[in-house]
């Protein structure tokens, strides 16, 4: 669970802030997916699954994020890329937990499970950022999570210039938690992307309704 223990207490952060340029500049966060559910919409029932108390959406456009009816706050500077919803989200939680879970706004198909698995690994290391890796050594750097005391850190980083979450992460001693699932950590880019996620997910609806069937 993500709820206070006797080690820390982890809040969550949805990272929405990107101007999804390859997508038209259609805000990923409310793009659908075969079964009609915005994919923000998702990732707040699977955090709260896992056993989010809060849940902050981190966007510069609030609007299309309204209808969820999650706190919404903007990026501390604009843009610089994820690094900015990563500082915003740190500044917001400061005093509040002692770290905080990042996910981005388009990952469809990530569950309670990898959330929750991410979240346990968190607590049995002594590193200051846990986040996912597949097992294709694929890293996923803005599935994180990161001690609010980190904060200072971060803002220094962006002030030298950096932009890169994974190359921080590296220098600041992260541990990569490696998941055998990929395709939890599909996300979406471009309509392409889009379109050939709703292809997987309608070839597995069938495939579970033929099972049912049969």
């Amino acid at each position: 669970m993500l709820a206070e223990t006797a080690r820390h207490r982890i809040c969550a952060a949805i990272l929405a802030g990107g101007k999804a340029r390859r997508m038209g500049r259609i805000p990923k966060g409310i793009l659908k997916t075969s079964d009609g559910t915005c994919i923000v919409q998702r990732l707040i029932i699977e955090l709260q699954q896992a056993g989010a108390e809060e849940i902050v959406i981190v966007a510069n456009n609030p609007i299309p994020y309204r209808p969820f009816g999650t706190q919404i706050i903007p990026d501390m500077r604009r843009d610089i890329g994820p690094m900015g919803g990563i500082e915003a989200g740190l500044r917001y939680f400061a005093g509040r937990c002692d770290a905080v879970l990042f996910m981005p706004c388009d990952l469809p198909a990530i569950t309670a499970t990898e959330i929750s698995r991410l979240v346990e690994a968190s607590r049995t290391t002594d590193s200051p950022i846990t986040f996912a890796m597949t097992r294709d050594f694929v890293k996923h750097p803005l599935c994180a999570i990161v001690h609010t005391d980190l904060s200072p850190n971060i803002c220094a980083a962006i002030d030298s210039g950096v932009r890169s979450p994974g190359s921080l992460w590296s220098q600041l001693g992260a541990r990569t938690i490696c998941f055998d699932n990929a395709n939890a950590f599909i996300n979406l880019n471009s309509p392409g992307d889009l379109h050939n996620f709703r292809q997987i997910q309608s070839g597995q609806t069938c495939t579970e309704r033929s099972e049912k069937d049969s």
